[in-house]
């Protein structure tokens, strides 16, 4: 528990500078979860142990080059260029088959849209990130203990055993709750509506992104993506329910904006 804890007061220490100040920091988080979270994803290919040395970095700079276009009309074209790039690297390589491609082609698409997702929405409002974690954390904060407390039925024992439907239940409440006040205090320029919407849906599918992960761990047989981060796992482990969170609002925000 106490490394658990200091690990957290350190991700803390670089998440909430980067938050407040944007810029070159900002850039750095976004880097460090496409590098350490990249290199956990692609590691789940078969054959990973056995790439040529080039595939992984290539891949990662894929993504940066897609990210990070400085003209949006080309990122789609510059995304299906890769994509046709990965699909034919089997033909050049023994050991590196159409299912390590098909893994390097899901990291380059989810890594896109979970970055991309996280500037348009720090770019429409800084505190939309926070209404985003305030609404995964709380919930999953609350899930834990609710479980602890009162669960008495499972939620869904072939992925997750220790996970109770009570848990989940209140989990999704507590979420709602503190990321609608959060919301409603701080953020002036969201519609009650809005609020609602986010407040709804963000525990909810945070549970889902939780559960959606734990179904891959489970399906490799490992526990952790890694041990990057000691008492917690892995970057992937940590961002599981932010992941989809951020991809959900981004949807919210895109019908805000039409």
């Amino acid at each position: 528990m106490k490394t658990r804890i200091i690990t957290a007061l350190g991700i803390l220490a670089f998440i909430i500078p980067a938050l407040y100040y944007g810029e070159w920091l900002l850039l750095a988080l976004i880097s460090f979860i496409i590098i350490f979270g990249g290199m956990e994803f692609l590691g789940l290919a078969p054959h990973a142990g056995s790439w040529p040395f080039l595939i992984q970095p290539l891949v990662i700079l894929s993504t940066f080059t897609t990210i990070f276009c400085p003209y949006e009309g080309l990122t789609i074209a510059i995304l299906g260029c890769w994509m046709l790039i990965f699909l034919a690297v089997p033909v050049f390589f023994e050991h590196f088959d159409a299912n390590d491609a098909l893994v390097c082609i899901a990291y380059l698409s989810f890594f896109y849209i979970f970055a991309s997702s996280f500037m348009m929405i720090y770019d429409a409002n800084p505190l939309y990130i926070w209404l985003i974690i305030i609404a995964t954390y709380c919930c999953d904060t609350a899930a834990y203990f609710t479980g602890f407390l009162m669960g008495r039925h499972k939620l869904n024992p072939r992925i997750s055993p220790k996970k109770t439907i009570e848990g989940s239940v209140g989990g999704w409440l507590l979420g709602a709750l503190c990321s609608f006040i959060f919301a409603y205090f701080c953020i002036p320029d969201m519609m009650l509506w809005e609020m609602v919407a986010a407040a709804a849906l963000l525990p909810f599918s945070g549970q889902i992104g939780d559960l959606a992960f734990s179904a891959i761990k489970r399906c490799l047989g490992i526990k952790d993506f890694s041990n990057i981060l000691p008492g917690h796992g892995g970057v992937l482990d940590r961002l599981d329910s932010l992941i989809f969170n951020f991809i959900c609002f981004r949807l919210i925000l895109a019908v805000i904006l039409l």
